[in-house]
């Protein structure tokens, strides 16, 4: 009888330490937040403007069986004001009925007026958030940062949903860099490199891309145009990046468009017997990159057999992209000091001893020596019309 007794009581204390359900909370009594917009505030600079978009489940296509609305009546745009982006969202907890929750935030939009004061006290906020995931998108917009919550695209009814589509769908292209949240905090909180961020452009009804926001620290401090972003891409994550559309020489607008489907990448960090004067103290980069497409169109007869106009071509395409490559390292290095290509990051692991140590690649990297080498290998013609 004892022996019951005992074996019921261990039954009693094992149920008495489950867990349970006791802190659930029910999606109906939580109000998510799908993307968030932060600007500044017209004639106050101690304020932020922080705008979210809140998609209403009942109105969504589909649930409850119903049909749902249109684009405009999915989602519930709302605003407030706080010194802080945290003192902004709790003025905003004041306004709502439910309880705010991140966890699903995809899209952080930053106006450009913020990004070029910095946004450091911002992703500062979110970095201590332990609701905010790594892998959304922090975005530049041009202009105001709401303007990318308010757009009615007509091929997704939730707005930010045509926006993750655009952005995923573009990385897998490689035409677009899959910069998220998480990208951001380690290339900041690393001294080799800098960060740099998607830039897009919104209007009422579309969203176009329009290059990268370049960043030195936490401020931006330019922006690289569609062209060169896609160089950018090739150089630095092997993504193949956009069509290379070409004037033909000795033509009156003669144009031949290049698709690139492979790329290979390789840094070459040399080492000189040279003087040491300069910053580079005989070092110099060379990127060696490998291009592997199709010509998808030409808009001229060349009139040649297909051997000679493929090596016409692979030389004329060969010192285009060396040539935007070169332009791109201008920019960078004159125009912006930042370096958004990853060069400090191999010189401080393959030469740390020799250079990296007794360097501050802050200050050197504007005047360090880099060049581009491509190799263009064209794999198709297609067919030609006689």
């Amino acid at each position: 009888m004892a022996n019951k007794w005992w074996r019921f009581a261990m039954c009693i204390s094992f149920v008495m330490l489950l867990s349970g359900c006791w802190d659930r909370r029910e999606l109906e009594e939580r109000s998510s937040v799908l993307a968030v917009a932060i600007d500044t505030v017209e004639g106050r600079e101690d304020l932020y403007k922080l705008t979210v978009q809140i998609p209403i489940p009942i109105k969504i296509a589909g649930s409850s069986g119903q049909g749902g609305g249109g684009n405009s009546n999915a989602v519930k745009i709302m605003s407030v004001t706080g010194k802080t982006v945290n003192d902004a969202a709790t003025n905003l907890q004041l306004r709502l009925n439910q309880r705010l929750f991140l966890g699903h935030t995809r899209v952080l939009a930053i106006s450009e007026e913020v990004a070029r004061k910095g946004i450091e006290d911002i992703m500062d906020g979110y970095r201590r958030e332990p609701q905010i995931r790594r892998l959304l998108w922090p975005i530049i917009v041009k202009g105001e940062a709401a303007s990318l919550l308010k757009i009615k695209p007509q091929l997704a009814q939730i707005p930010v949903v045509f926006l993750m589509d655009l952005i995923e769908n573009g990385a897998k292209m490689g035409t677009l860099p899959d910069q998220t949240l998480g990208d951001y905090f380690n290339q900041t909180s690393n001294k080799s490199m800098e960060p740099f961020l998607n830039y897009v452009q919104a209007s009422e009804r579309e969203v176009r891309w329009m290059g990268i926001a370049v960043f030195r620290g936490h401020k931006m401090v330019g922006v690289i145009n569609d062209v060169h972003s896609w160089t950018l891409l090739q150089l630095r994550n092997e993504q193949r990046g956009g069509d290379v559309i070409i004037p033909l020489p000795d033509t009156k607008n003669g144009y031949i468009m290049f698709r690139p489907h492979f790329v290979k990448t390789r840094l070459e960090v040399k080492q000189n017997q040279g003087s040491g004067k300069n910053a580079s103290n005989g070092h110099a980069a060379v990127y060696h990159c490998e291009l592997q497409g199709d010509i998808v169109e030409v808009t001229v007869n060349m009139k040649m057999k297909p051997e000679q106009f493929i090596q016409k071509m692979q030389v004329l395409i060969k010192k285009d992209m060396e040539s935007r490559a070169k332009r791109l390292f201008t920019q960078l290095q004159k125009d912006y000091d930042s370096d958004v290509i990853k060069l400090g990051l191999s010189l401080r692991a393959h030469h740390y001893r020799d250079y990296w140590q007794k360097h501050n690649w802050k200050k050197d990297f504007k005047n360090f020596p880099i060049s581009a080498d491509y190799t263009i290998k064209i794999r198709r013609l297609g067919m030609e019309m006689q």
